[in-house]
């Protein structure tokens, strides 16, 4: 490595911000167009945050210690979740749970700042302290140090991991335009029945004042829905009343249990859980979800409860109604449910968890001593109901493929994130220098 390359520490290089809460009991400060961001927002393993769960109004801002991040600035959790950090796609305040970053004008750039801070991490949480929860102060970023190579340096290695990161970011964005394709179709098809209000308009039939909406946007074009007539005609053209309310005709008013093969998690023997990848990826609940498919952080080598591959997860306690898929086949803890549709079918199963079941188990989301569950009888006996089998079949035959594409596009994520996370170290430790990665990133892109 270089003489040029300084070891430094990092509060001499970064600008560190506080976050701070507006008082939730002012309504007038909440529920404006600032996005304010906690760490469940960005906590995901992506570069970059775009939104947030709750907004605040100018007053809340100006009344209160939060402050306002910059496009590009980071931020990272500093209490609880130590180290979960991102780069802010467009301005946001924040709570006084994390620190927002920046590198000093002239001296470090905020995007190499970001990929040193995520090298730095397990650093961070091995010097966090606290009471009741692990923190992270100011004077952390003193103890914490970091090579820093001259600026143009600095903006080429954060070029060449901001490009796998952008890759990832793509991937991510096509997977959300594909799914929400998916999700409309489901929605259409199971939610609103909108190829039975069609035909309902077609044979002259009534038309339940719940689809009155529905059938009043195809009553001049009932073309407008776009199926071809021999789909069309899979579906019928009146609706009945069921105990659920009006159903297409044909269809049945069910449970859970009966149209749904159910695995409650149960979580294994303490002694048979590692980090070193031996066994199957084990999950226990909400923290180990991600964007479609969980992230494997613990791993089981005597399984308790088993989970197969393109199984749809839900977390069945704190909270509850979260929902994933089963990249592979893995082990699930007692705050995981596995479902699958008794047809075997992958992808009405986890468009139908996403678009209904996530709905009706809201109501457990509130429930329990300190914080909601669900048990398999209550799971079991959700209302649900039943299409007939054919069309079942057709939505797995249009979605499934849809399905395939989302797959290959966390694979190919996969694939690069983990030549990311080879590279990162390396680079920020100038053990490895950029001319020699060029060639790498041409071959992984």
């Amino acid at each position: 490595m270089g003489s040029e390359w300084k070891e430094v520490s990092f509060a001499d290089v970064i600008e560190i911000i506080s976050g701070g809460t507006p008082k939730t009991s002012v309504t007038e400060y909440w529920g404006g167009n600032i996005p304010w961001l906690s760490v469940s927002d960005f906590n995901s393993g992506f570069r970059w945050v775009s939104t947030a769960e709750k907004t605040i109004t100018e007053r809340g801002l100006a009344e209160s210690a939060t402050t306002i991040l910059n496009r590009g600035d980071i931020i990272i959790s500093a209490r609880g979740t130590v180290g979960a950090i991102a780069q802010l796609a467009k301005p946001m305040a924040f709570n006084q749970s994390c620190y927002g970053v920046r590198g000093k004008k002239g001296i470090a750039e905020t995007n190499f700042v970001y990929y040193a801070l995520r090298h730095a991490v397990s650093q961070m949480q091995q010097v966090a302290h606290g009471g009741v929860f692990n923190t992270i102060t100011r004077y952390t970023f003193k103890i914490i140090t970091t090579k820093l190579p001259p600026l143009p340096e600095q903006r080429a290695i954060a070029h060449i991991l901001g490009t796998l990161d952008d890759k990832i970011e793509l991937n991510r964005r096509m997977h959300e335009t594909l799914e929400a394709m998916a999700q409309a179709l489901f929605k259409s098809w199971f939610v609103d029945f909108d190829p039975v209000v069609v035909n309902a308009i077609k044979a002259g039939n009534p038309i339940p004042e719940k689809f009155a909406e529905c059938a009043a946007h195809y009553h001049d074009n009932p073309d407008a829905l776009g199926l071809p007539e021999d789909l069309l005609r899979l579906f019928p053209a009146r609706f009945v009343d069921s105990e659920l309310g009006p159903i297409p005709e044909g269809w049945e008013a069910t449970t859970i249990g009966s149209e749904f093969d159910l695995t409650m998690g149960q979580s294994p023997p303490g002694s048979t859980y590692n980090e070193e990848g031996k066994g199957l990826p084990f999950f226990q609940g909400r923290r180990d979800f991600g964007f479609r498919y969980p992230s494997s952080r613990v791993y089981c080598t005597a399984p308790t409860r088993i989970a197969h591959t393109g199984n749809t997860l839900v977390s069945v306690r704190a909270p509850v109604g979260d929902i994933n898929m089963a990249y592979e086949t893995c082990c699930i803890g007692r705050g995981v449910a596995a479902l699958r549709h008794k047809s075997g079918s992958r992808s009405y199963t986890y468009y139908y968890a996403i678009l209904v079941l996530a709905e009706q188990l809201k109501i457990y989301g509130a429930e329990g001593t300190v914080f909601g569950a669900i048990n398999k009888k209550q799971f079991q006996n959700l209302s649900s109901i039943s299409p007939r089998p054919d069309i079942i079949s057709l939505f797995e035959k249009l979605a499934y493929p849809i399905d395939e594409n989302i797959l290959s596009f966390e694979e190919e994520s996969r694939t690069l994130a983990a030549l990311r996370d080879t590279l990162l170290p390396r680079l920020i430790s100038g053990e490895l220098r950029v001319p020699d990665v060029e060639k790498i990133l041409e071959d992984a892109l």
